[in-house]
């Protein structure tokens, strides 16, 4: 247990709000936002201070049901107004609000009112080609400054933003255009990628013969890349050099769309989850400025893709609390410099650092003395989202990362909420991978198979009760799939698709996705208590745990593994993992196989594809591909079933 600092929580913004809202504890705040949402969130409406061009007559519409709820019924505004104008309107103008890092070390920053200008710029410029609100514009860039400007241009405009990982494939490319019917896209000529340029724009010009919808690319050229059509194609520096950078804010209606943020799915078809205005500025409120206590004198780094709902989601957190975003190009470690976002953390002075477990136990594996040489004094809140911790790897982060001074918050929700379903605050204690509560407005339940509450400690779906104000409200363009995925199974209350356990202690702790549940002759388990007790051992430093055909139990498990360094597999390490695993978790979930690669499938969030190894295992259809940043594993994978038929 860790019992975050007294100073600290004293002078933490949740303790502020629960101030100003006269209630005394936590529990009683989320007691109250799920009985009364209206009272909630406009709480959270008033201290993020919203900006409406138009008032709400209702502030949340439900009468047609919790799967099609209405907020702020008849109202419109911009985000830009509350993220931008308001934060130069209080004297921020001069802050920075962006300072970036190059791979090669490389640094420029922009003020609030640099920011705001550029943006005002790229809304000029895309509606001086006719682009209109309500049309989607792509934005295929890597993280440099000018791809803050594009999301916010493009929401200054009132048209929609398609952000597209910027590692994504032509294939990968073309569908989410075409699924969006995008008119335009902002991109680069090409990326740094270990000191050598990725190009990226051939890759956009090779996927747009396949979309015919976009008429306009604007680029900006780092390389001196060449112009793939000089009818369409536009040069960023020209371009918006002689945009004007006052463009007035475009008012739309608070359900339009701001965000099209595409997820893949089990199937081949990426699902594009819908993001509105208001409801991005209200859940990022509550998630990063209350519970994650973002403030004002921030310096904030996450390392992510604006392809990944955490680009945006840690952009608008930072603008709407007026901090700073410390944005840094390139991967968080690399072979020279194995601990760089440490590094960064270090002598850029972040405040407020965003962490993966799957990146901590790749830290795990290198000799941890350079950190000796890094000043992480500065650091007062380590995050984390995006799977389940090891208590291995937890501990480590705490000893080399936190120090045992910062407080290490957890949370997990997902792109369809812009944020957070369980969370963890600097009010509570707080245990190794676990959470300290559920977020707030969300109604968190743990329920079983038949829709009855789990009772404490007893394992079953994790679902909200009260839909939040950020909640997608739509699958773009495929009403019916969004209600089949997220609403039909337990009718009235949204399925996340995550098992998930809340302890006597009120604890919650996330045991993997549903979906990748192991029935193994009738008991059913999550495969990351499976994988934490192969990666405890210090033999595996990687690990995915499958289900494979048994002619005996009719499934059986097979699990897939990274070999610590100076670690040489042989049968005898197989048997030693495979009673680990017995032992640890229990005599029928021992795996039938255990099999070696170099590496596993792994989203660019370093998120482990449990359903990629499967397929690749088996020999199945993997499904939609494009969230794989390292597709070229799956080769290694394949062949091991047909080493071992």
């Amino acid at each position: 247990m860790f019992q975050p600092g007294y100073d600290i929580q004293r002078s933490s913004t949740l303790t502020a709000f629960l101030k100003e809202c006269g209630i005394d504890s936590y529990e009683d705040l989320a007691r109250r936002a799920n009985e009364e949402p209206d009272w909630f969130w406009g709480r959270i409406i008033d201290h993020a201070d919203i900006r409406f061009k138009r008032p709400h007559t209702e502030l949340r519409d439900i009468s047609s049901g919790p799967e099609s709820i209405r907020w702020a019924v008849e109202a419109t505004l911009n985000l830009t107004e509350t993220c931008l104008d308001s934060r130069i309107a209080e004297g921020l103008g001069e802050k920075i609000a962006v300072d970036w890092v190059g791979e090669d070390g490389s640094r420029r920053h922009w003020t609030y009112s640099e920011l705001a200008a550029e943006a005002g710029r790229v809304a000029s410029a895309l509606a001086a080609r006719g682009i209109k609100p309500g049309q989607a514009v792509g934005i295929y860039m890597p993280m440099i400054p000018e791809i803050q400007a594009a999301l916010l241009g493009i929401a200054r405009l009132g048209a929609i933003a398609v952000p597209l990982f910027s590692g994504f494939a032509p294939h990968a490319i073309v569908s989410r255009l075409n699924d969006a019917a995008a008119v335009a896209v902002l991109t680069a000529d090409a990326t740094p990628r270990r000191g050598k340029p990725v190009w990226m724009e051939a890759a956009l010009a090779e996927a747009l013969t396949d979309v015919p919808s976009v008429h306009t690319v604007v680029s900006l050229r780092r390389f001196g890349g060449a112009v793939a059509d000089p009818a369409r194609d536009l040069d960023w520096a020209e371009t918006m050099g002689d945009a004007s950078p006052d463009f007035p804010a475009v008012p739309v209606k608070s359900e339009d769309v701001f965000l099209i943020a595409y997820t893949s799915g089990t199937t081949g078809r990426p699902k594009g989850v819908v993001h509105t205005h208001l409801g991005v500025q209200a859940k990022a409120t509550t998630d990063f400025l209350l519970c994650l206590d973002m403030k004002q004198d921030d310096r904030h780094l996450w390392m992510t893709d604006m392809g990944w709902v955490m680009g945006p989601l840690t952009l608008l957190s930072v603008l709407l609390s007026g901090a700073t975003l410390v944005l840094a190009e390139g991967a968080p470690s690399m072979p020279n410099d194995p601990f760089r976002l440490l590094r960064l953390a270090s002598e850029m002075e972040v405040t407020h650092l965003g962490v993966a477990p799957t990146l901590v136990r790749q830290f795990m594996t290198q000799d941890p003395a350079p950190l000796s040489d890094y000043d992480l004094s500065a650091l007062r809140i380590v995050a984390s989202t995006g799977e389940p911790w090891t208590d291995d790897a937890w501990l480590w982060q705490f000893d080399h990362i936190c120090r045992r001074r910062a407080v290490p918050l957890n949370i997990a929700g997902g792109t369809e909420l812009f944020g957070a379903i369980l969370t963890s605050t600097v009010l509570h204690e707080i245990k190794p991978g676990g959470f300290s509560a559920e977020a707030l407005g969300v109604g968190a339940k743990v329920l079983r198979e038949d829709g009855s509450e789990a009772a404490p400690g007893e394992v079953g779906e994790l679902v909200v009760t009260q839909p939040p104000m950020g909640l997608t409200p739509a699958i773009w363009g495929d009403r019916e799939r969004y209600v089949e995925t997220y609403w039909s199974t337990f009718p009235g209350k949204w399925r996340h698709g995550d098992w998930v356990r809340r302890d006597p202690d009120g604890t919650w702790y996330i045991l993997g996705r549903s979906d990748d549940t192991l029935n193994i002759a009738g008991k059913r388990i999550g495969p990351p208590e499976i994988e934490a007790a192969l990666t405890e051992t210090g033999k595996v430093v990687d690990a995915a745990a499958i289900a494979a055909p048994d002619d005996i139990k009719g499934v059986a498990v097979v699990c897939v593994c990274v070999a610590a360094p100076g670690v040489s597999p042989d049968d005898a390490l197989v048997e030693q993992l495979k009673d680990r695993v017995g032992e640890v978790v229990s005599k029928p979930f021992r795996p039938r196989e255990i099999h070696f690669v170099e590496a596993l499938p792994k989203t660019r969030s370093m998120k482990t594809m449990r359903r990629i190894v499967r397929a690749a295992f088996l020999g199945e259809d993997p499904g939609d591909l494009s969230a794989v940043s390292n597709p070229e594993t799956m080769d290694a994978i394949a062949e091991l079933q047909k080493e071992n038929p």
